[in-house]
């Protein structure tokens, strides 16, 4: 058991509609949807020169990480010595997809470099941190279900080793018809799938709004509410508000933020994989 906290200084959203009351509109039966979220707010918080070439799944990262930079009020000097830590379940699909197409129409030697470096998953992560200036660590974790508790993870221990004071933690996934087509064992039926980024500021420095920690192969707190999800629990779609993808843990987690800022009580965020691991993820009130 992990005795570190993570103090959440600030959130980020990229989602369907793009900000926050998309977790408030999601709530309302039949008003799911697959939409990406809307970028183009970046062309006003970043020179338009710099957002060439840039693909969606990096535009909406990066989008939720602005967002949640702006919401933990980091100075620049904060964001500079900061980490980057990024779970990602997909990574670039579109990007992906794109390269295997070119390869199928054009053959291996003709096939698109382009494509094939935005299909990396630590694209991502590498651009975010050119583009805000992070110089401290910088990496991407690749897990289905548990890639965000795998990143909440490596947060912690940068944070309590002392390496940094700052971390800048998040997923993203997005969608594509393609690879859909191709495994549709990857979601759950009458769900409409979800694509976005969720991004949290951590901190070893208080105050903070709330508190995060991260609990491997453990049951729920006695007392605790239980967000539940993961394609290890047969009841976990009953009630979502939105489908059982990569980003359910993340936005279970926002949600549950949301909550303890109105003064709930405990939130106990539980991720469940087929094969029997599963993450916890604590959500406290400040202390």
């Amino acid at each position: 058991m992990t005795a570190f906290p993570l103090l959440v200084a600030g959130t980020g959203l990229a989602y369907s509609r793009s900000g926050p009351e998309s977790l408030a509109a999601d709530r309302e039966p039949g008003a799911w949807v697959s939409a990406p979220p809307d970028t183009s707010p970046l062309a006003e918080l970043l020179p338009t020169v710099s957002l060439r070439r840039i693909p969606q799944y990096a535009r909406t990262a990066l989008l939720a990480a602005l967002s949640a930079l702006r919401s933990a009020a980091w100075s620049r000097s904060d964001i500079s010595r900061a980490a980057l830590v990024l779970g990602t379940a997909y990574g670039g699909v579109r990007m992906s997809m794109d390269f295997m197409d070119s390869i199928l129409d054009n053959g291996p030697q003709l096939s698109s470099p382009t494509a094939f470096s935005h299909a990396v998953n630590n694209v991502g992560a590498g651009l975010l941190s050119l583009l805000l200036g992070i110089r401290g660590p910088c990496c991407t974790l690749s897990q289905f279900g548990l890639s965000f508790a795998g990143a909440l993870t490596a947060a912690e221990t940068l944070l309590a080793s002392g390496r940094v004071e700052h971390v800048l933690a998040g997923a993203v996934d997005e969608l594509d018809k393609r690879f859909s087509r191709c495994c549709p064992q990857q979601h759950v039926p009458g769900l409409v799938p979800t694509q976005g980024a969720v991004f949290f500021c951590l901190t070893s420095r208080r105050p903070a709004a709330a508190s995060l920690r991260v609990l491997w192969e453990q049951e729920p707190a006695e007392g605790s509410e239980v967000l539940l999800c993961g394609r290890g629990s047969a009841d976990v779609a009953e009630g979502r508000w939105w489908d059982d993808g990569p980003l359910a843990h993340p936005l279970d987690v926002l949600a549950a933020l949301e909550r303890a800022g109105a003064g709930g009580g405990p939130v106990d965020c539980l991720c469940r994989m087929p094969d029997g691991r599963q993450a916890l993820v604590e959500v406290r009130r400040a202390s």
